[in-house]
């Protein structure tokens, strides 16, 4: 009887210590992203995080931010400080935010080399972000290109170009209006406007003094529309979320967004009407990828690592892609991936709510450089915003 009590003791000591094991196996990342998509947000503490939870014992915590230059600063001023336990894990980044963090020498080196599924990628997706070269610092996470939603019963395309968009919203004030570009949706529609204007083969051929000149026949162009906006251009939405706010309650025609299936996932959630449909401009939209990156004053660098290679998993990819859930285009080769995911994601590619593969492809324009971004920026704020 005693040596029975003695095993059943033993046993019990053993499943503690193994409960204690796994528990002390946990790591806890933290990735800290932009928090104003309710789409996203959900995805990514429903969906992703549990999943990560099962598969590989990592805790995924999602930190909110508003804007990304504080978390950037933030990593600037902790190397400075000389600080080696930063509370950030994995960031989501791209274009001149990332210039910043590549010029200071704030992120851990040679991530793309350290998981596995460096081989699926695009080829395309990890040589420039912005005309930054990446030098492996960071790893693509989803493909954007940036496009504007209508409602179809209320006819055609509303606009195609810079030009008819100006007889658009002369015919009909107060039914269009675009974010400032704090925002970086609205800073998008403005570089959009820009590119369409003077024409994207020439602005990379321009100097920065040269380019900051042209702008100016771009700032008048949105002075001139001004009065024929929302509530008069008196104000504009400060953010994408307030945009699709005044679309879905009837207030402006027009929405917009990087997110390509971003049109399904709001109808399928109830906000956008059955009708909506997405739409390019004929000379172009801007398309870019977004990153994911690792600080090197990181406390848990290898499962971080860990949970990137996750994120550009087939299997989060394909989640990501889901409509009901992100919708965010996929950064993977399908040429490389196994016939069934392949064919799992060309379906999910089939819809009349969103332009062609074709045209999206045909209609993509790359971003510029981060220092012409800053100066359209810059100029908005000192001669469209101030007015």
């Amino acid at each position: 009887m005693k040596k029975k009590l003695r095993l059943l003791i033993a046993s019990v000591a053993t499943i503690g210590l193994l409960a204690s094991c796994t528990k002390e196996k946990e790591k806890n990342v933290n990735i800290y992203m932009w928090g104003g998509s309710k789409e996203i947000n959900i995805f990514m503490d429903d969906v992703v995080a549990p999943k990560i939870l099962e598969k590989e014992k990592i805790v995924l915590k999602r930190v909110p931010i508003v804007d990304i230059k504080d978390v950037v600063n933030k990593l600037i001023i902790e190397k400075q400080a000389g600080k080696k336990d930063g509370s950030v894990d994995v960031l989501w980044v791209n274009g001149e935010n990332f210039k910043a963090l590549k010029a200071a020498g704030v992120l851990e080196e040679n991530i793309l080399e350290k998981i596995k599924n460096k081989d699926l990628l695009k080829e395309s997706t990890i040589v420039r972000d912005f005309g930054e070269e990446i030098n492996g610092l960071e790893i693509p996470f989803g493909e954007a290109q940036f496009n504007f939603i209508y409602n179809s019963k209320n006819g055609e395309i509303p606009f195609t170009g810079w030009e008819t968009l100006s007889e658009y919203v002369k015919v009909n004030p107060g039914r269009f209006s675009y974010p400032n570009t704090g925002n970086f949706t609205g800073s998008a529609f403005v570089r959009n406007i820009v590119i369409d204007i003077l024409g994207y083969d020439n602005i990379i051929k321009m100097s920065n003094e040269d380019f900051k000149a042209n702008l100016n026949s771009v700032w008048s162009y949105l002075n001139e529309l001004e009065p024929y906006l929302w509530r008069k251009g008196e104000t504009y939405p400060e953010s994408e979320g307030k945009l699709d706010l005044l679309y879905s309650s009837g207030e402006v025609d027009v929405t917009m967004g990087y997110t390509i299936n971003k049109v399904n996932s709001k109808i399928e959630s109830g906000e956008y009407p059955e009708t909506s449909k997405s739409f390019l401009l004929n000379r172009g939209t801007l398309f870019n990828n977004h990153y994911l990156t690792i600080p090197g004053n990181a406390k848990n660098k290898d499962a971080a690592l860990i949970v990137i290679n996750e994120l550009v998993s087939p299997e989060i990819q394909l989640l990501k892609q889901e409509p009901k859930n992100w919708g965010d285009f996929t950064i993977l080769d399908m040429k490389k991936l196994s016939s069934e995911d392949e064919k799992a994601f060309n379906e999910l590619n089939k819809s009349d709510k969103i332009p062609s593969l074709e045209e999206l492809q045909e209609k993509r324009v790359m971003e510029l450089t981060p220092d012409k971004l800053k100066l359209i920026e810059e100029g908005w704020q000192e001669n469209v915003g101030k007015n």
